[in-house]
């Protein structure tokens, strides 16, 4: 009864139809979120998640939306990434993100993005290269708005960078660039804020 899988940095998670979510693998900082940090060959049901509707895995740490609209995290938290206003190295159990009204989420490496019912972004965790596309290389421990996007339908996370789709079908990237992964022709090293991507419609 599988609805959907994510992979993180050595561990795989798996959103079953009854709301629940399963891990196995690398548990290193609690990313398993079974409240422990010992490697699981076999799957284990992550602690206190129910009603989930979507699960993102970064590095070491990973993400759930509840059909509230809440979004939970859990794992390593060295940079913030589990939005709950807190920099630690890690916990392992999931916890609220400081954040609700959300209708998908997606995780970097070290880095969350939530996209709103409203169709903004918000973004938190680490900021090196402008992966948080606020204009800065500040992290972020808890959500913050990314300006200048709106009616966004998808977002991706890459390692250091991030992707946006709008409902015009224009893609917008930011972050880092160092092998031109944002599409905008160049390899300037970064772009702290998103950028179209010219020559690309998906609609």
């Amino acid at each position: 009864s599988i609805v959907a899988i994510a992979g993180g940095a050595g561990a795989a998670y798996a959103w079953r139809s009854d709301g629940t979510v399963w891990a196995w693998g690398d548990n290193a900082f609690g990313a398993l979120g079974d409240g422990t940090t010992t490697v699981r060959t076999s799957p284990v049901q992550i602690t206190g998640l129910s009603n989930i509707v979507a699960i993102a895995a970064g590095a070491f740490f990973a993400l759930a939306l509840d059909a509230n609209g809440d979004v939970w995290a859990w794992g390593s938290n060295t940079s913030g990434q589990l939005g709950d206003g807190t920099v630690a190295s890690s916990r392992p159990v999931p916890g609220k993100v400081t954040i609700g009204g959300v209708a998908a989420i997606a995780a970097g490496q070290l880095h969350a993005l939530a996209l709103m019912n409203d169709g903004t972004l918000r973004a938190w965790g680490e900021n090196a290269n402008g992966r948080l596309g606020l204009g800065d290389q500040t992290d972020r421990p808890v959500p913050a708005a990314i300006p200048g996007l709106t009616s966004v339908v998808a977002v991706a996370g890459g390692n250091a960078h991030s992707i946006a789709v709008r409902a015009n079908g224009e893609v917008w990237t930011w972050g880092s660039n160092v092998s031109g992964e944002l599409g905008l022709g160049s390899t300037v090293s970064l772009f702290l804020t998103p950028q179209r991507v010219l020559g690309l419609n998906l609609n």
